[in-house]
């Protein structure tokens, strides 16, 4: 990786503060544009083990696996990608239940389930074959200033970088928002999600199995190796229980909750928690600036979409740049963030709204909801034409999203 062309007075043609998935995957689409990219990134993750795994993963919709093909990144991670080829979900193990096949629309499968340090990797293997991106970590920014043409980042080394577009893509507590004076609506769960690697005693045939529980949903979801990927919502003071306790017990408290689907759960690894929190910036683009993955918005893990919404942005705002450049826009002007804006908010806002229903839904037990809960799960297990466009949706093939930078 090293220097491409630059527009005139500029050091760079786009600077993106944050290494991570969805930074990556915008210095992923740009590498071929000819624009010189700077990714600038505090620190390099750090990977938490469980069961020799990452236990942070993320579960890649079908519609996604195609960009990460599209920006040269799927060749070097799809042989760490675990097939997601049908989902079961249950309330409670109540009578209510439904299941979804990657078969029923035509796919050979759903999505794909990978550890965030591998996905990672990719994207690095794939930036290395370019010579207009600058990957820079660890490096500590001093401050951020705003110009009418431009922006200016100064690093403590002493470089200073003047960039039309700076691009936030450092995560939920985001710097950069912070810097550019975007607030955000919050909403705090008042949950924690544990993660964690599982060894099945039956082998889970590539099938995800989701059990929606009154303190929230706990997801079980296949790996590689005849290993599965927990991820187990539970309110505050029933996580730090559930974190506190030794392997053996936790151990009999995961098979009671979850139930003998996959035999007895013989094995977990390291556990971790993280809060669960929904977070949706003000506004997602200001002039020179514009926020994409969880620098924007941040949606309860429920459905695993939240890095697949990054994705996404990452591929829009990467189109509407290298068109601007084709057309001799200014990519930092709001007349081209707001293009990038205007076709993300109707996505982001639906999942969001979906998940929050979702939660309401199955944590609250009001007379008469569980039985409305079954009979809805039937209904929509039932009905061939809807439950297939739920489908197209949830995985992202239906979605307008461009599958490479043209």
């Amino acid at each position: 990786m090293s220097n491409g062309a630059v527009c005139a007075g500029m050091d760079a043609d786009v600077i993106i503060i944050g290494g991570g998935m969805v930074g990556l995957a915008l210095a992923c689409a740009l590498k071929d544009s000819g624009l010189h990219i700077v990714v600038l990134e505090r620190a390099e993750a750090q990977v938490h083990y469980s069961l020799g795994r990452d236990c942070r993963v993320s579960a890649i919709v079908a519609g996604n696996a195609r960009i990460l093909d599209g920006i040269g990144v799927w060749k070097y991670l799809q042989s760490d990608a675990s097939p997601i080829r049908a989902m079961r979900i249950w309330d409670n193990q109540e009578a209510g239940g439904i299941r979804f096949d990657a078969g029923e629309i035509d796919q050979p499968a759903m999505g794909y389930l990978i550890e965030n340090s591998c996905t990672q990797a990719a994207m690095h293997r794939a930036l290395l074959a370019s010579d207009h991106v600058e990957y820079l970590c660890p490096v500590e920014i001093d401050a951020i200033e705003w110009f009418d043409e431009r922006v200016q980042v100064k690093l403590a080394s002493g470089r200073v970088l003047n960039t039309p577009l700076l691009v936030g893509a450092d995560g939920g507590r985001s710097w950069v928002r912070e810097q550019a004076d975007i607030g955000c609506y919050q909403r705090d769960y008042s949950q924690k999600g544990i993660v964690a690697t599982v060894r099945p005693q039956r082998g889970h045939r590539d099938i995800a199995c989701q059990r929606f529980l009154p303190t929230g949903p706990l997801a079980v979801l296949p790996m590689s190796g005849g290993l599965c990927s927990i991820v187990w919502s539970a309110e505050n003071s029933e996580a730090d229980r559930l974190m506190a306790m030794s392997n053996g017990a936790f151990l009999s408290a995961l098979n009671a909750t979850f139930g003998p689907v996959l035999g007895e759960i013989t094995e977990a690894g390291e556990r971790a928690a993280f809060p669960l929190i929904a977070r949706l910036a003000h506004h997602f683009v200001r002039d020179r600036v514009a926020l994409v993955g969880d620098a924007a918005h941040c949606i309860h893990p429920l459905a695993g979409l939240g890095v697949n919404l990054g994705l996404r942005d990452a591929m829009v705002l990467a189109q509407e740049i290298v068109d601007a450049r084709r057309f001799d826009e200014d990519w930092g002007d709001m007349s081209v963030l707001s293009r990038y804006r205007n076709q993300r908010l109707p996505d982001v806002l639906s999942v969001m709204g979906s998940m929050e229903v979702f939660h309401q839904l199955f944590t609250r037990d009001f007379p008469g909801l569980r039985e409305l809960r079954g009979l809805g799960m039937r209904l929509v297990g039932n009905s061939g034409p809807v439950k297939k466009l739920l489908m197209q949706n949830s995985t992202g093939l239906n979605l307008p999203v461009p599958k490479q930078i043209s």
